[in-house]
């Protein structure tokens, strides 16, 4: 195993040398020597998971055969991994920046220049050898350079320096990321006064809106206010913030906003302040802090908009039955009016709720001449006018009801209906029924202890048995649900966990990372959380309601009914099961809506008719699922995709969340069966409007797994996208403007849309594989450049074996080779620096690829034999 590391403390530039390193070393792994700064923590607070570095615990250091080290050539700065430079067995690469000193590390390799940033060294070794950089990778490297050179202005800065910022912004660094971590250093005063907002900060919930309300005392005067505040408001992910800071005996309050429910010029101009929507602050005198928090508070509950209320949605008046009306007559005006159940008013209040099962039971026992009073549910769920939007949803789900009657002093003023909510979210085009189709779970048990025991590691089963000690000791109910749950009674490995708990999953999620160690992440707006493990294993943890109504006038089932909430959005009933953790229940299998039936069936179906029209890319979901797990989308939940399709849903999508969708599809071991799918139900052209269905070479794209499988095991292409192969073969039909709308619709990031322009090439360079005296060098002077997944498709495009046998040695070749002179050697050999340089490394590297030289010896004659002038002629030409 190589592994690429740093110093502890790790700065700006430690982190892009590490990152610049794995392109060197692609399949080195990147792993932290220890801590990290505040400014780099905040940084992988965002980014982390995009760049996979590993915690040395995660890992078996005894496997370790070579060792990079950037930004740093001192061993006692590399924390806990100071001692792997001692053992015999490793091989050393040092990168570094600092002038060197007694006792600084040797290797095997050594770049060791005095430039003013560490990043310099690797990027210029990036360029020399032509590795292309992604606009993120640039952004992160230019955020080291600028770190480590005060923005190129300390006096360590070097052309050099300049130089690869200069290549960086070329490649498409993006300049506000960089400043948002670069600009204006903080005064120890200011780090002081933001560590002290942090930790007296209150976070609130007001007619749903998250708002946190710092407040800090007794601080001399300190500059700079603005940039504290305005750094908190980065870091604590709100709708909105207020600093309440006492300063020479006066309280400076400060506000920002991110919504446009709430106006900081209003707010703050009770007190006296001025500014904007989103930001204003004001100076006080004569109060104390704690006065003024509470007096925000009590202006944010007059002001803040809640947004669209009940009034605003309900319809009215409502057709309602006097108490003493009979079941017939009731029945009837359901029938005239189509509606599935009434209102009951006694002298205008209501009493009661009729529905249409009610009068079919009643006309059943001959009894249509009864009043409806004898019959109608007295439990009644309502809501006032002033009841948000948010909240009726909450309502009807609580108690899965599909009418909510809107009530003022017991009279009834409007009703909300299910459709009217779904129209909010989705427009007028919404079915006006809404059923469920799942079946009830035939009382079906089962117990899956042995099962988790078999089919998982050791320490995932410790962790499960934690989870469910701690819900023990909490009184809360603990379950996994989901994917998870799915695969395991299919023996499908799935380690990704979802946690549902029946209680505060705040606490839960907190409480939980710390016995296993592990940090954690809350969204106090959906009160859910997520623990982060050392071996970057993620546990998703959710809450769940606290009560759920089985039926009108039923006591509350408090824990299975919260639970079955949740399940109930699931978007397929194989995916609603869960199994509880708690130990006297341990291993239960709990399957409200037949999900276990399904799983035996091998069937997907959704949970109700209008599941399409709330979520139209869960029709590419069920084809992803039926196609993984050789299934069969069930009769009605097909039919519903199809109305959906044909009513143009899909069409109303943005085009970013098809792709993220269809990412998904393309991902799978072979996506070629739900691509045909796609194309049998009619979905096809709103997923692929420009490539036509029966264009497609079917042969290739079933090769496409192979040829991948292939270059992973054999060839050095670095990290492959099997997705993105299959959208380059889709597209490598495409004329030019066809490609130009096809890239523009998805909105490719530009590695992408590199990748698709590198398509045009492909016919031309297979072509020329045909050409026996075609020589490496040839190629990596077209190709170099390619992303791997166009390599790829050109691998695809060849038809002879001379050919394949032709690319495939120089992808070989050119994973091996490596010039061993450098810049340093050059010097010595009396060459002015300048861009000569690249191109006699680049001219080098050629010539190996070609096998005209093979060792440093080599590498020296040539270059002595060929002159200064001569190169820069090359250069010029």
């Amino acid at each position: 195993m190589d592994i690429i590391t740093s110093h502890n403390a790790l700065d700006f530039d430690g982190l892009a040398s590490m990152v610049a390193a794995g392109k060197l070393y692609p399949s080195a792994v990147r792993v932290f020597s220890g801590t990290v700064s505040k400014n780099v923590k905040q940084f992988l607070a965002l980014y982390k998971d995009s760049l996979q570095i590993k915690s040395p615990k995660s890992l078996d250091l005894s496997e370790v055969k070579k060792l990079i080290v950037v930004d740093t050539a001192n061993a006692k700065r590399l924390g806990v991994l100071s001692h792997l430079p001692d053992r015999k067995d490793i091989e050393l690469h040092v990168y570094d920046h600092h002038p060197p000193v007694e006792g600084d590390l040797r290797g095997t390799v050594n770049e060791i220049h005095k430039l003013g940033a560490g990043t310099t060294i690797l990027v210029e070794i990036i360029i020399s050898y032509g590795i292309y950089v992604t606009p993120f990778e640039a952004t992160i490297l230019a955020l080291g350079i600028y770190e480590d050179t005060g923005s190129l202005l300390f006096n360590s800065t070097t052309v050099r320096d300049a130089a690869a910022v200069t290549y960086l912004l070329g490649m498409g660094a993006n300049l506000e990321v960089i400043r948002k971590f670069t600009e204006h250093p903080f005064t120890e005063d200011q780090r002081q006064l933001l560590r002290n907002l942090l930790s007296n900060t209150g976070h609130y919930v007001i007619k749903n809106l998250e708002i946190v309300i710092a407040v800090t005392q007794n601080q001399s005067f300190i500059k700079g206010l603005d940039e504290v505040v305005f750094r908190l408001f980065e870091v604590e992910n709100c709708d909105a913030l207020f600093a309440v800071v006492e300063m020479d005996k006066k309280i400076n309050l400060m506000g920002r906003s991110r919504t446009n429910k709430l106006n900081m010029n209003k707010i703050l101009k009770e007190f006296g302040g001025r500014g904007h929507d989103k930001a204003a602050s004001v100076v006080i005198k004569n109060r104390n802090s704690d006065e003024i928090a509470q007096a925000v508070l009590d202006i944010l509950e007059k002001t803040i908009d809640p947004g669209m209320l009940a009034r605003d949605i309900m319809s009215s008046p409502v057709k309602t039955v006097p108490i003493h009306t009979s079941i017939k007559d009731a029945g009837r005006i359901m029938l005239r009016y189509g509606h599935t159940g009434l209102p009951v008013v006694d002298n205008d209040i209501m009493v009661g709720l009729i529905s249409r099962r009610d009068v079919e039971k009643a006309s059943i026992h001959k009894l249509e001449h009864a009043p409806v009073k004898g019959f109608m549910s007295t439990s009644i769920v309502s809501a006032g006018l002033d009841t948000t939007v948010e909240d009726i949803e909450k309502i009807m789900v609580e108690h899965d009801i599909g009418r909510l009657p809107i009530l003022e002093n017991g009279k009834i003023l409007g009703i909300v209906s299910r459709t009217d909510m779904l129209q909010i979210l989705h427009g007028q085009e919404v079915p006006k029924d809404h059923s469920f189709l799942y079946a009830l779970n035939d009382n079906k048990t089962m117990n899956l202890a042995d099962a988790l025991t078999e089919r998982l590691p050791a320490d995932f089963i410790n962790m499960l048995k934690k989870a469910g000690d701690l819900g023990d000791e909490l009184g809360f109910g603990v379950y996994c649900v989901g994917g998870f749950v799915r695969d395991l009674i299919l023996k499908v490995p799935n380690f990704d966990l979802d946690l549902v708990v029946e209680g505060d999953g705040e606490e839960f999620t907190k409480k939980l990372a710390d016995i296993l160690h592990g940090r954690y992440r809350l969204h106090q707006r959906f009160h859910t959380g997520v623990i982060i493990l050392d071996n970057n294993l993620k546990i998703d943890v959710a809450t769940s309601r606290t009560e759920y109504y089985e039926f009108p006038a039923a006591l509350p089932q408090v824990k299975k009914s919260a639970l079955k909430e949740d399940l109930l959005r699931r978007d397929f009933t194989i995916n609603t099961l869960a199994i509880a953790l708690n130990k006297d229940v341990y291993g239960e299998v709990v399957d409200y809506f037949g999900g276990l039936k399904d799983l035996e069936k091998g069937c997907i179906r959704i949970l109700y008719n209008l599941s399409f029209v709330e979520d139209p890319t869960r029709i590419l979901r069920a084809v992803r699922f039926e196609q993984r797990y050789c299934f069969e989308i069930e009769q009605d939940t097909l039919r519903f995709a199809k109305d959906a399709i044909a009513r143009q849903l899909l069409d109303k999508l943005s085009y970013k969340r098809i792709l993220q969708e269809l990412i998904l599809v393309l991902s799978e071991n072979d996506p070629l069966p739900s691509l045909e799918r796609i194309g049998q139900i009619g979905a096809w052209d709103y997923v692929f409007p420009d490539i036509k269905w029966e264009s497609l070479d079917r042969t290739k794209l079933k090769r496409i797994p192979m040829v991948i499988g292939y270059c992973e095991e054999r060839l050095s292409l670095g990290k492959i996208n099997r997705w993105l192969v299959f959208i380059l073969e889709l597209a490598s039909k495409l004329n030019d403007e066809q490609m130009v709308t096809f890239i523009e619709r998805y909105n490719f990031e530009r590695y992408i849309k590199k990748s698709l322009k590198e398509l045009g090439l492909v016919p031309k360079v297979s072509e020329l594989l045909n050409n026996p005296s075609i020589k490496s060098s040839d190629l990596h002077k077209i190709i170099n450049d390619w992303a791997a997944e166009t390599v790829i498709l050109l691998l695809l495009d060849i038809n002879s074996e001379s050919a394949w046998n032709m690319l495939t040695d120089y992808l070989d070749k050119k994973g091996k080779t490596k010039v061993e002179l450098n810049g340093n050697d050059l010097i010595r050999m009396g060459i002015k620096k300048g861009p000569v340089y690249g191109f006699i490394l680049s001219d080098l590297f050629n010539k190996k690829l070609d096998g005209l030289i093979s060792g440093r010896d080599d590498e020296i004659a040539v270059v002595q034999k060929i002159t200064e002038e001569e190169y820069f002629d090359r250069v010029v030409s």
